[in-house]
């Protein structure tokens, strides 16, 4: 039997970020809409420029609070009432919080647009937000941050932000706040806080799927006549990098180890940003990066190691992490120096094609559906970006080379600094640490 001849394998076709038309209300409301043929679930996103810096520092994760509770019941729709209502859509509506930005998010059948815009505007412009309602979703993210910090990856996460980043920056701490925070907030706090934050001034709507030009009036009509007078304007602060820390939390009897070493370094605006991505991949962003390669493949320290950038409105931070036998922490942080050292050790041509191919090459995964297009866009508004940053940043991919990747690389990530983070029995966790070149302090876990 003659088997048919493979398929050939042609060069991907160009891509470019989905164009928006874009409309303004009179009340301040900006409004982006991507007609995407054939996403018959159409995804909306508001953003609102409300930074997690204006919660009250004694009432930190009301925001999160807020968009738990802002669908549990409306003006119009009190009660269950609204969730039916919702469910009779076929949608479903949430919300998400950033250190810079609030946002109320949708799916919904394109048939049903226009009627669940209608019960997104109630939602965000009219909830009941009832005192019981807060309190029990209050309790209850304080019992998940309380179950989250006693696990040795959440404890090293949120121990490396207040490392990492300036104490006096609210994205110092975690955006869900901290256990006594949380276990303060009222319903009037986070109605207070809603009221004098919360307006269509520089608020975002975005809409993607297939649509029509009908949709413009639905969105009209749904948040027109949304204003908000006591609306305050946001501020953004840049939080400042630290100096060389390490901090061993000590989990007595643990048998692993969690393992966070992090650099303040930048965000997407900084020209370095793609190299910076690009060097980020080749040491630990990949399967068989740098990281990966020793610490996995060849030691056996690890199930993974990876080396991530997160890059905030102003600033951002760079980590490596892991989880490591305990008998094994020390020589592993013996060995991270060298591997991300490219001052030693440049990228290579071959590890930046690599890079390239990936980055390029998943680009345009990332906005294939409605939702991943209306996400892309809410984080680049978040950012204080455009969508033309995605081309941008495909043709900076394309530009940089192996020395501008490692000077970026070498420039951010300093090896012989940064802080860090251990998570683990200390007993057995602190000579190893000082034979490492690190002189750890030792904090409970119970105040991590």
């Amino acid at each position: 039997m003659t088997m048919p001849p493979r398929p050939a394998v042609v060069p991907p076709q160009p891509w470019a970020f989905p164009p928006a038309r874009t409309a303004h209300l009179d009340n301040g409301l900006t409004l982006r809409l991507h007609h995407l043929p054939g996403q018959h679930v159409v995804s909306v996103g508001l953003l609102m420029d409300v930074p997690l810096g204006s919660e009250p520092a004694d009432r930190e994760g009301l925001a999160g609070v807020w968009a738990n509770a802002f669908t549990e019941g409306t003006r119009a729709h009190p009660g269950t009432s609204f969730a039916d209502a919702v469910d009779d859509c076929g949608a479903a509506i949430e919300a998400d919080v950033g250190f810079s930005h609030v946002q109320a998010l949708l799916d919904v059948p394109a048939t049903r647009l226009a009627s669940a815009l209608e019960l997104l505007a109630e939602a965000v412009t009219a909830p009941t937000l009832t005192d019981a309602d807060v309190a029990r979703h209050a309790r209850l993210d304080a019992a998940h941050l309380t179950q989250q910090l006693a696990t040795g990856p959440g404890a090293a996460n949120h121990a490396l932000r207040g490392a990492v980043i300036d104490p006096a920056y609210r994205a110092s701490r975690s955006r869900t706040g901290l256990p006594e925070t949380l276990t303060a907030i009222t319903g009037a706090d986070v109605r207070a806080w809603r009221e004098s934050t919360h307006g269509p001034r520089g608020a975002v709507l975005v809409i993607a799927g297939e649509i029509d030009d009908a949709v413009l009036d639905g969105a009209t009509a749904a948040f027109g006549d949304w204003g908000n007078p006591a609306q305050a304007p946001a501020h953004h602060e840049t939080p400042a990098g630290s100096a060389r820390v390490a901090h061993l939390i000590d989990r007595p009897g643990s048998v692993q180890a969690d393992v966070r070493w992090g650099w303040f370094t930048t965000d997407r605006r900084d020209p370095r940003w793609p190299a910076l991505q690009l060097a980020g991949h080749a040491l630990g962003g990949a399967y068989l990066s740098r990281l990966n390669k020793v610490l996995r493949e060849e030691r056996g320290f690890s199930y993974g190691v990876s080396l991530a950038n997160v890059p905030m409105r102003a600033g951002g931070f760079s980590y490596a992490s892991g989880a490591f036998r305990t008998e094994v922490v020390g020589e592993a942080l013996a060995l991270m120096p060298g591997l991300l050292d490219v001052g030693r050790s440049p990228i290579t041509d071959a590890e930046l094609t690599r890079a390239r191919d990936y980055l390029i090459g998943t680009t345009p995964l990332r906005y294939a559906t409605a939702g991943g297009v209306t996400g892309g866009v809410l984080a680049l508004l978040a950012a204080g970006l455009d969508t033309d940053q995605v081309g941008a940043q495909l043709n900076a991919y394309r530009a940089t080379t192996a020395e501008q990747a490692s000077a970026a690389a070498s420039e951010l990530i300093d090896v012989t600094a940064g802080s860090l983070v251990v998570v683990g029995d200390a007993h057995a966790l602190e000579q190893p640490l000082r034979d490492a070149g690190w002189t750890p302090t030792l904090v409970a876990a119970e105040t991590a």
